[in-house]
């Protein structure tokens, strides 16, 4: 199974986000049950790999303050052909909790890939060939919207989703969820 774990937006971000999204008039928007903030990407795991980390998540979860999330700046990941609209986020205690994660996800036997940790929002998601009218509406929309923020708050759900991948969009379905210390 593809898999995934995740923050969760509060209620307030999530509203937040949805009616930023709802200014873009652009692409695919995520659709708002959709919108989470990814702390480890699993890749293809297995239902053992899964259980043992859903054990170990909940172990840390009993442990791990929530983070304090602060949205801010709108962002492009693809480059001149762009694929993904995001929002940035940053805040304290959100770095030590994605360490914590992917510990986690070692200690399960998963193998996770060495990247970056990269902390954002996907928000929208465009079609390999945007055209130049779409294309003016994006820098539109980012002009415009760029500054967006949202001040620091807890987002205090932790998810472990699998991922499912449809020509309309993925479809996440959360496996095992814990609360943070608040």
């Amino acid at each position: 199974m593809r898999a995934f774990v995740a923050l969760d937006p509060p209620e307030a971000a999530r509203e937040a986000l949805s009616r930023l999204q709802a200014g873009l008039g652009v692409g695919r928007p995520v659709p708002e049950e959709n919108l989470h903030l990814t702390l480890a990407f699993l890749g293809e795991i297995s239902e053992a790999e899964a259980r043992a980390l859903a054990e170990g998540l909940e172990a840390l979860a009993r442990s791990a303050p929530a983070p304090e999330v602060e949205l801010r700046g709108l962002d492009l990941f693809g480059g001149r052909r762009p694929s993904v609209l995001f929002v940035g986020a940053g805040g304290a205690g959100l770095a030590p909790l994605q360490g914590r994660v992917a510990r986690a996800a070692r200690m399960a036997g998963i193998d996770l890939a060495r990247r970056r940790f990269r902390p954002h929002v996907t928000i929208a998601r465009f079609p390999r060939d945007l055209g130049p009218t779409a294309q003016n509406r994006l820098a539109e929309f980012l002009a415009l919207e760029g500054r967006f923020a949202l001040p620091p708050a807890p987002w205090g759900e932790l998810t472990l989703y699998r991922s499912h991948l449809r020509e309309a969009g993925a479809i996440h379905e959360p496996l095992a969820q814990f609360d943070l210390l608040r």
